[in-house]
């Protein structure tokens, strides 16, 4: 009898048992009369069914570019894609025709804004969900009805869940892991509670003081120093080097690059790494 190769179910990963959805080195880029934005370079991410991504950072990062790349909505021109791979359960979204992508697009990945209530009512059943700031503006009441409704569709169809915020409060008890975007870049990625504990990037850590917290009530908040660089002039050497407390000469001119994160001692830490040339001061202290 001839051999049947058995068919990966719609929630399974890809078609090897890789992720659902992965991202590969993305870049985007915006072309105007100014100069040409580069909004995205070099993007690696990816979920797995059932897992949730939080991708975190102030406005501009590049977080809801890289969605919309994703989702195939950016408006082309003025945004160009020179390069990278949106891989879904296995398959290049890039290098589809367009009819596979609209097969794909809306049906098995769906994305959702802000009132994020109303929006869920029509998603049936989705792989994939991307939620682009969906409890932006939001009481805390209602906050915590988004994020539950998340998690029980999440729960109940064991989908992927790409949650975009600028938000670190948000994302404690929802995400499984953490990327976290500066000017187009990754500069951390761990797994939700190692990040909270330990982050291993000065940004990361600027975002979590910022957080309110109740035991320093009536005390001044913290908010990082400066602004996100305006995208067609990016400072030299890395992007975050004018915020930075930590910046030192090879910060203004070497660009640091995303690498794996360790204990002291040399062991590993699965699922971290930091774009930072002094990561290790960062996390060890």
């Amino acid at each position: 009898m001839e051999e049947v190769t058995p068919v990966p179910s719609p929630r399974d990963g890809g078609a090897d048992g890789g992720p659902l959805l992965d991202v590969r080195d993305l870049h985007v880029e915006f072309h105007t009369r100014e100069g040409v934005v580069r909004a995205v370079n070099g993007v690696n991410y990816s979920v797995s069914a059932g897992e949730t991504l939080a991708v975190l950072g102030e406005s501009g990062s590049g977080k809801s570019v890289t969605a919309q790349a994703i989702m195939g909505i950016l408006d082309m021109p003025p945004a160009k894609i020179p390069q990278g791979e949106i891989r879904f359960r296995g398959q290049d979204m890039l290098t589809m025709s367009a009819e596979e992508r609209r097969k794909i697009r809306g049906r098995r990945i769906a994305m959702i804004f802000q009132d994020a209530l109303s929006s869920l009512n029509p998603v049936l059943e989705p792989d994939l969900i991307i939620a682009d700031e969906p409890t932006t503006a939001l009481d805390v009441t209602v906050q915590a009805q988004v994020m539950d409704l998340l998690a029980e569709l999440q729960r109940e169809y064991n989908m992927g869940l790409i949650l975009i915020t600028h938000d670190l409060g948000v994302v404690a008890d929802v995400a499984d892991k953490i990327a976290v975007m500066y000017a187009g870049r990754i500069v951390e990625q761990a797994p939700v509670h190692e990040l909270y504990k330990r982050p291993a990037h000065p940004y990361t850590r600027g975002l979590l003081d910022s957080i309110p917290r109740l035991d320093q009530k009536g005390q001044e908040l913290y908010a990082i120093k400066g602004l996100p660089p305006n995208l067609l002039r990016v400072p030299t050497g890395c992007a975050f080097n004018p915020r930075c407390p930590k910046a030192q000469d090879i910060c203004r001119t070497e660009i640091p690059e995303l690498l794996a994160v360790t204990e002291r001692d040399g062991g590993e830490l699965p699922g971290r790494a930091s774009a930072c040339h002094f990561w290790k001061e960062t996390i060890h202290g």
